[in-house]
């Protein structure tokens, strides 16, 4: 049986309010989950989400909801607040690293995103849901029993998308802009080294460029034309 794991789900209540105090954008791309959405952000000293994902033709196309480490089931404990007021027509998930550091298994992370997915499909007919992979990252390039975690979460995650005509697969553990080997695409133990700050998590600027090109990639079917096309 599934078993809550993180006793303080409230834990990011003041950055929650943060975003609560803004204009709702509806309509818009919503980008959903942990640090690696969070620091996309001019305050964490790199170019915005929202700057780098835009409409075709220049019009915004995001909103950044990304909080710190979250996990899943903390994506599901702020749905009500984070998600359903900004009506958005694309969700990205991006969840895992810090589910795993928590004692999630892939299969627990798995079921809770398939709880998020069918409350947005409820609340938002025909909506389209991407969700990520495990992102590579530097401190975990030698950490096998990681990777072997990330790999089972890889394949449950991509069969679950697979199940549903409403889902997408980003696959960020393949995507070339991470490896500097084409022959090691997909080897966690062979990515690039020199995208990282000191904490060997979060990306610099030049990590950034990789990911917002991989997100332009995967949403190029949403991007076209003008935010109501």
């Amino acid at each position: 049986m599934f078993r809550q794991k993180n006793s303080d789900l409230r834990r990011y209540e003041k950055t929650v309010l943060k975003y609560e105090a803004k204009p709702v954008e509806t309509g818009k791309i919503l980008f959903y989950g942990s640090s690696g959405f969070g620091r996309w952000k001019a305050a964490h000293g790199n170019r915005p989400l929202e700057e780098d994902i835009r409409m075709k033709d220049g019009s915004p196309a995001a909103v950044n909801h990304g909080f710190g480490g979250s996990t899943m089931e903390e994506g599901l404990y702020y749905y009500d607040r984070l998600v359903k007021p900004w009506a958005p027509r694309a969700i990205v998930l991006r969840f895992f690293p810090n589910d795993v550091s928590w004692g999630y298994t892939p299969e627990e992370i798995v079921y809770l995103h398939s709880l998020f997915v069918h409350r947005a499909a409820a609340d938002f007919p025909g909506i389209r849901i991407f969700i990520c992979d495990a992102m590579p990252h530097q401190r975990y390039v030698n950490n096998k029993l990681w990777q072997t975690i990330a790999k089972r979460y890889n394949r449950l995650i991509s069969d679950y998308c697979d199940s549903r005509e409403d889902l997408t697969l980003v696959d960020q553990s393949r995507f070339p802009g991470f490896y500097p080997d084409p022959e090691k695409i997909g080897d966690y133990s062979a990515i690039r080294q020199d995208i990282w700050q000191e904490d060997q998590l979060h990306f610099t600027q030049d990590g950034y460029d990789i990911y917002r090109d991989l997100f332009l990639n995967a949403l190029d079917e949403l991007l076209q034309g003008g935010c109501n096309a």
